[in-house]
């Protein structure tokens, strides 16, 4: 898939060893959540994980819907969902107000 100057290329998950560069191989991404009030929410990844990123958010305006698979620190696989609302009442919902912990 090629997006701009984005190249991405989905394999296997990098070794676990490798923790000083980012593999240019997969789509590594970090979206920290605010804590507290007023908190920035931090995105943070390398090219390809932007790139999916962004292809996930112009998913979203052009189809109403998109997903970004990336890897996160861990080298886990994580689906990232986007969804395009009009209304407060498609906005307001939650997606773990009613998660059972």
């Amino acid at each position: 898939m090629r997006i701009a100057n984005c190249e991405l290329r989905i394999g296997k998950v990098p070794p676990k060893n490798i923790m000083n560069e980012l593999p240019k191989e997969y789509a590594m991404v970090h979206i920290y959540a605010a804590t507290k009030a007023r908190e920035a929410i931090v995105i943070k990844g390398n090219t390809e994980g932007l790139c999916v990123l962004v292809n996930a958010l112009i998913s979203a305006i052009a189809f109403s819907d998109g997903t970004a698979e990336i890897f996160n620190g861990d080298a886990k696989l994580h689906e990232v969902v986007v969804r395009l609302v009009n209304t407060h009442e498609e906005l307001a919902p939650l997606p773990y107000q009613n998660l059972q912990l």
